[in-house]
């Protein structure tokens, strides 16, 4: 409503200065409009000198004139609608103006349907110069992505939609980095970026290119999780060992209940959620205090996420296809998918934070609404070892540099 007013004040401007130009003699061209979550992305082929107008509405007709036409003026190509509900059918069509002109003829109307991502995906690039090092962790800032692999990999980019180069403008190394060698395990975001490498060093960054290296390491080895939540992070790690620090100073043991490797920790619905091997679910109120949860499998599991909407729903995943669920974060129920995919990671998504979505090895994806029934699909061929959800979007990184939008 707020852009229609706009765009009408605007008009009502065009129309005290007389229209000083001729209107274009031909409607836009190249309209195309690609359906995501939530949204639409409309290209086309912008000319200099022209100003561009977008109308839409729910349906299969609509034209400039409609009086409940969804306005967007001075838009720009690539332009990205949003609000829009999964599952509704839009209509789309396009004119110009020039030089404060009467608006030229309109384009041919475009249908296009948003829906749920998850379903298809693109790779990108292998990330890192040949032979690319294996990428272990991603984390978002809301306006940055940050990938971490072995050897010390880092590389940063600014979150772009619409960018070719997905999902951000330009993946950038790191513009300073201390000589850390050993593998990156994981990476998350507080008010800064936290990188965690397997043998105990701690990076941090408050932008992802400028790193500095913390003081005190993590006391151990072999650390494969990080997390922050609560005002604290904690560190998962081999041998069931986990740390807990508020200042990633002073790094503080904690009994962690269970001898079995912790593959990750996540900070989930108000509270810690590790994962290992052997079944090993443990969940913590402040990360210091851990209650073994019986998963009812013996497989590794690797990876947790949660959701609100419609009911609330945790997920845990793993080896063979596991797939262990809680509605109440105590009682638990595995079952095994079919084709068992080893599954390495898992994140909640979508518009409304819905759909659950779950990567693993031989570029396995698969993605479910309920928790129950899951749909499989595939990002390429290489392992995928992590995934979160960005704005409308999925990004997953793993072997070789594998990086996959799905959107």
């Amino acid at each position: 409503m707020h852009l229609r007013v706009l765009a009408i004040a605007w008009l009502i401007a065009l129309a005290g200065c007389h229209f000083q130009g001729d209107p274009p003699g031909e409607a836009p061209s190249g309209v195309v409009v690609e359906p995501g979550d939530g949204r639409v992305t409309v290209t086309w082929n912008q000319e200099p000198g022209l100003t561009y107008w977008i109308f839409y509405r729910p349906g299969s007709s609509v034209a400039a004139v409609d009086p409940d036409a969804q306005i967007i003026f001075r838009a720009v190509s690539p332009h990205v609608v949003s609000n829009l509900v999964n599952g509704t059918q839009y209509a789309f069509v396009m004119n110009a103006t020039k030089d404060d002109s009467r608006a030229g003829p309109s384009s041919p109307i475009e249908l296009e349907t948003p829906r749920l991502a998850g379903a298809s995906w693109v790779s990108g690039m292998p990330l890192g110069e040949p032979p690319p090092q294996n990428l272990n962790g991603i984390a978002f800032s809301g306006t940055r992505l940050v990938v971490v692999g072995d050897s010390g990999t880092i590389f940063s980019g600014a979150y772009n939609y619409t960018s070719t180069n997905p999902p951000v403008t330009a993946w950038l190394p790191p513009t300073s980095l201390p000589a850390v060698t050993t593998s990156l395990t994981a990476v998350t975001y507080s008010s800064q970026f936290v990188a965690l490498g397997m043998d105990g060093p701690v990076l941090t960054s408050p932008d992802g290119l400028t790193w500095t290296l913390a003081a005190n390491p993590v006391p151990g080895a072999g650390m494969n999780g990080i997390a922050f939540g609560a005002g604290a992070y904690v560190v998962v790690g081999n041998g069931g060992n986990i740390f807990k620090s508020q200042d990633l100073v002073t790094w503080t043991p904690v009994m962690s209940n269970t001898g079995s490797d912790l593959y990750s920790v996540s900070f989930l619905n108000g509270g810690f959620v590790a994962t290992g091997a052997n079944g090993t679910l443990l969940t913590s109120a402040d990360g210091g205090n851990w209650t073994a949860q019986t998963s009812n499998t013996a497989n590794a599991l690797r990876g947790a996420a949660f959701r609100s909407t419609p009911t609330a729903l945790s997920v845990v995943v793993g080896d063979a296809g596991t797939v262990v669920t809680s509605a109440d974060g105590t009682n638990w129920t595995a079952t095994a998918l079919a084709g068992a995919p080893n599954l390495r990671s898992v994140t909640s998504g979508g518009v409304l934070g819905t759909r659950f979505l779950a990567v693993g090895l031989v570029g396995a994806v698969v993605f479910s609404d309920d928790g129950i029934n899951w749909t499989p699909t595939t990002a390429g061929s290489l392992g995928l070892a992590r995934v979160i959800f960005t704005p409308a979007m999925y990004v997953a990184v793993g072997a070789a540099g594998a990086n996959a939008i799905a959107k």
